[in-house]
């Protein structure tokens, strides 16, 4: 009884503040409660949260009426349909990205964690607050008391800003081979042989041989 009360005070609380507030005060702007739905904003939108392509309250609904309380229990259900619970796709490669669920005990109640898998690692999704008897309180747009995880910028599991996963492009077909006639080679020109130098001898008139220059090898 003393559990429910504490529950019921702690949904005003929720509803009377709006949203929850940081250590300084200041409303936290990635909560939306349950039951609120999230502006709508273009789907290429680098601001637009991941959690605006999941289910949360179906999600929900797991939880509190199907009394799915663990993180294995409730990542099973939403993986056997991809695409059903969740449109994440942060790799761009037009398929679901896998999910996973963990469950943490917190001093408010209960806090679920929605987490992508896509190959290039573990990025925060959600995570949804529910009151100790289950009742779904809403959710943030990343991790509890952290920075929201969108589609510009997504939230690693550990809340740290991660790098944009590398979109594999299909390779640019090779060009195409043109055809060229091969320029024909011309065949060298054979020089004439370079005489051989030797002895040049005068021929006397009168030796009984022609007379002039006589070359001697």
């Amino acid at each position: 009884m003393l559990g429910r009360i504490c529950s019921a005070a702690l949904i005003l609380l929720v509803a009377a503040c709006g949203k929850p507030v940081d250590a300084s005060g200041k409303q936290d702007g990635s909560f939306t409660k349950a039951g609120m739905e999230l502006p709508a904003m273009p789907l290429d939108d680098p601001n637009r949260p991941l959690a605006a392509d999941l289910a949360v309250l179906p999600v929900s609904m797991l939880v509190t009426y199907n009394r799915l309380h663990t993180g294995d229990k409730i990542g099973d259900f939403i993986n056997k349909e991809p695409g059903k619970f969740s449109k994440v796709d942060i790799d761009k490669d037009k398929v679901p990205d896998p999910l996973s669920a963990a469950m943490k005990d917190i001093p408010e109640g209960h806090a679920l964690e929605i987490h992508a898998r896509p190959a290039a690692g573990d990025y925060i999704v959600a995570t949804m607050l529910f009151d100790p008897e289950w009742e779904f309180l809403g959710h943030y747009n990343g991790l509890k008391g952290g920075g929201a995880s969108t589609i510009g910028v997504p939230l690693l599991a550990t809340g740290v800003p991660g790098p944009l996963p590398t979109i594999n492009a299909a390779p640019a077909p090779a060009p195409t081979p043109v055809a060229t006639t091969p320029t024909p080679v011309a065949s060298p020109v054979a020089s004439p042989p370079t005489p051989t130098a030797g002895t040049v001898t005068a021929v006397p008139a009168g030796s009984g041989q022609t007379a002039g220059v006589k070359t001697t090898p």
